[in-house]
């Protein structure tokens, strides 16, 4: 239901889903003039579902967070965040390649198919921040700098059919995150955003509970869910990313 909705649809299914590893500032960084940060190198236990497709070629891919990892050659995710008084700013970055999984053939082709796909997900924000030591509201307005590079192979029955393509587009998006702090120590987070430009439409939702372990490290679990409509220059990418976050926050507040 919220797949096949409007941008506005989708952002109102996604505040309802928990938001994400993302960090909130403590209160008391709210009032003073000093810059604070935070970084935090994560990994994405992510399984891939929906339509690719590359010229007259298109595959329905449907795989597991294990299936993924199998086929995973390289990743690397990390998000930063800077504050200075209510103001904020953050990036969140993705690398990842995915190598020879196995798809099946919709259109254009029949038969067993093999999926690579190289992909670059940039996202900076910046917000501005109210609330207290307790509850906190983010407001956020940003772009998602997507780069994908998508190799669809017909195996069988023929000995090789491959079709490949690369696009990079930008989409602004705007969206809320909402912080709560228990105890001084346990942080539940809830965030959504969504837009659009080059695709279609994006919208993502994230929840996440964390714990501060140490001074100045904290760790957390999220749920995450990423979602694209690109269907333009003969290329298809309406997919939706979703799974467990595992995240470990350094941060100077």
């Amino acid at each position: 239901m919220c797949r096949s909705g409007t941008t506005t649809r989708r952002m109102a299914c996604a505040v309802v889903a928990l938001l994400a590893w993302s960090t909130p500032m403590r209160a008391q960084v709210l009032t003073d003039d000093n810059w604070h940060f935070g970084v935090t190198p994560y990994l994405w236990l992510t399984g891939l579902a929906g339509d690719v497709g590359v010229r007259r070629l298109q595959s329905n891919v449907d795989l597991a967070p294990w299936e993924v990892i199998k086929h995973l050659q390289f990743g690397f995710m990390a998000n930063a965040q800077a504050r200075k008084g209510p103001y904020g700013i953050g990036l969140d970055g993705i690398y990842a390649k995915l190598g020879a999984a196995k798809a099946l053939a919709v259109r254009g082709d029949s038969g067993g198919l093999d999926l690579t796909q190289h992909m670059t997900i940039i996202s900076p924000t910046g917000g501005y921040t109210i609330g207290d030591s307790t509850w906190s509201v983010d407001f956020l307005a940003g772009m998602r700098y997507w780069n994908l590079s998508t190799s669809l192979d017909v195996r069988f029955p023929r000995l090789s059919n491959e079709r490949s393509g690369t696009q990079q587009w930008v989409d602004a998006t705007g969206g809320a995150r909402v912080n709560y702090v228990w105890s001084g120590k346990l942080h539940l987070i809830a965030e959504a955003d969504g837009g659009g430009g080059g695709s279609k439409d994006t919208w993502q939702a994230l929840g996440s509970v964390a714990y501060d372990a140490w001074a100045k490290w904290r760790l957390g679990v999220a749920y995450r869910v990423l979602a694209v409509n690109y269907d333009r220059n003969n290329f298809l990418f309406d997919t939706r990313l979703k799974g467990f976050v595992l995240g470990a926050t350094y941060h100077t507040w």
